[in-house]
């Protein structure tokens, strides 16, 4: 019998070996050990999740009450401590004599019987002081010391949010970060029509009808306030279990990316020429409106999947391709209606759901990004037809990738932002975010913070090839 506790260790161990933090070696490790209970897998899908989520509070916590920096330990003692801090600090279920107890056994196991009680006096100071750890005081240097301790997230980044959006709304979206997200799914009318419709339905009804089935297989459903086919799914495993997946009834996307298409305003005739499209999201969620939907990405891999997702949910109009952006293709000059600019980026909107990327950012790297896009779009802009459009999209907060890109786009190439206000669904025009939102949205971009509306970091930009 596998010690659960154990194999925990050993990818937290593998993810600080590596370095560079590998965000599959998890996915990798549970299907290695598939044959675990599903409570089993859960325990370490939360447990190593949360030690990386949370490593740089749990190392301060340690390098409190530990007269041996965390920096200094031994490997698999720092991460010996840091998994049982997590289920101490974390995990109600776990007793803290749980968490205590077999980390000493492991240590003994592992020849480090020397450090036995090194590692169980720690444990159980932690233990009997969690309500008075001290954290950095958030009236000095400006809070980020505060922010970067109790939410985890490297101070560069807490200091270039709080110079754009303050300590208060950089506190929100460090919080949001750490809460529990649902599976976001995009509903395919046409699928469902095809899977379960009779003449006449709605796509209300079809939604509704498709809600209770889905209810019907023990999925807490809500729906979306901002799109009316997108679903928040809690309480599933794993979706493709669900009924009507291999038929194509949903995908898998944030509202944030659903936005692209609602804004583009992509119609029957219209060509859609998506440039760097995996996994796929806005691509077909296109097809579903557009004439013809050329999808691209420079992985034969994520192409195939883009394939295979079309084929599922019976989207014949999607043309997949093997292209690298950054190679002009003269065919295609003058050719789309719509082109989607998703472009590879820093991703600091998305950390609540891929928590490694907090580690690998840098500024250089972002740097090193701007530069990127910038030649991507140098590339592809002229697939543009005149009059046509172009949706610039990340999944960033970064102004850098964002607004400075796009302003850089109209003043260097023949485009002018176009006022998309009306295409802002009314959900994102309320309260003090939505007017911000609309006001932006009205000069031809908009920047959603993460968890102001419940959504990604996402920015979107609407330009007009003149």
């Amino acid at each position: 019998m596998a010690n659960v506790r154990e194999l925990v260790l050993n990818i937290l161990m593998e993810y600080e070996r590596d370095g560079v933090r590998k965000p599959s070696l998890l996915k990798d490790s549970l299907n290695k050990y598939d044959y675990l209970e599903t409570r089993d897998k859960a325990f370490m899908k939360r447990v190593v999740d949360g030690c990386i989520e949370r490593q740089i509070q749990i190392d301060y916590i340690l390098d409190t009450f530990s007269k041996t920096p965390t920096a200094k330990m031994q490997s698999f003692i720092r991460n010996l401590l840091r998994m049982s801090v997590y289920q101490i600090l974390f995990m109600d279920q776990v007793p803290d004599s749980a968490a205590c107890n077999e980390a000493v056994k492991l240590a003994g196991k592992h020849k480090f019987q020397g450090l036995k009680g090194f590692v169980n006096g720690v444990l159980r100071n932690i233990a009997r002081n969690r309500d008075k750890i001290a954290y950095p005081d958030k009236n000095i240097d400006g809070g980020s010391e505060y922010l970067s301790t109790l939410y985890s997230m490297p101070k560069w980044i807490c200091n270039m949010w709080i110079d754009v959006y303050g300590f208060e709304r950089t506190e929100g979206m460090l919080g949001f970060f750490l809460e529990p997200r649902p599976t976001t799914v995009r509903l395919s009318s046409s699928a469902l029509k095809r899977l379960y419709g009779k003449d006449g339905d709605s796509d209300d009804k079809l939604f509704a009808d498709y809600i209770e089935k889905l209810s019907a297989a023990g999925v807490v459903v809500k729906r979306s306030a901002i799109l009316p086919y997108a679903l928040e799914l809690e309480k599933t495993d794993n979706i493709r279990f669900l009924p009507g997946f291999d038929e194509g009834a949903f995908f898998a996307q944030d509202v944030s990316s659903m936005l692209v298409t609602e804004i583009a305003g992509v119609e029957p005739a219209s060509v859609v020429v998506d440039v760097c499209a995996a996994p796929g999201g806005k691509s077909l969620h296109a097809a579903e409106r557009a004439g013809t939907v050329l999808s691209r990405d420079v992985s034969e891999r994520k192409c195939e999947l883009i394939r295979e997702n079309a084929e599922r949910m019976g989207l014949g109009n999607v043309k997949v391709e093997l292209h690298d952006a950054k190679i002009h293709d003269r065919n295609m000059e003058n050719k789309a209606d719509v082109i989607f600019l998703d472009l590879p980026c820093s991703g600091l909107g998305i950390i609540g759901r891929k928590n490694d990327i907090k580690y690998n950012a840098s500024k250089k790297g972002l740097m090193e990004l701007a530069s990127l896009q910038w030649e991507i779009i140098k590339t592809v802009w002229d697939y543009v037809k005149p009059g046509g459009t172009l949706m610039y999209s990340t999944c960033t907060v970064n102004r850098q990738e964002n607004e400075e890109m796009v302003g850089r786009i109209c003043s260097e190439l023949p485009f002018e932002m176009v006022d998309f206000s009306e295409k802002l669904p009314k959900a994102l025009k309320e309260g003090a975010f939505g007017q911000e939102l609309d006001k932006s949205a009205k000069n031809g971009y908009i920047q959603l913070i993460p968890g102001a509306f419940g959504t990604d970091g996402f920015f979107i930009a609407k330009l007009k090839r003149v």
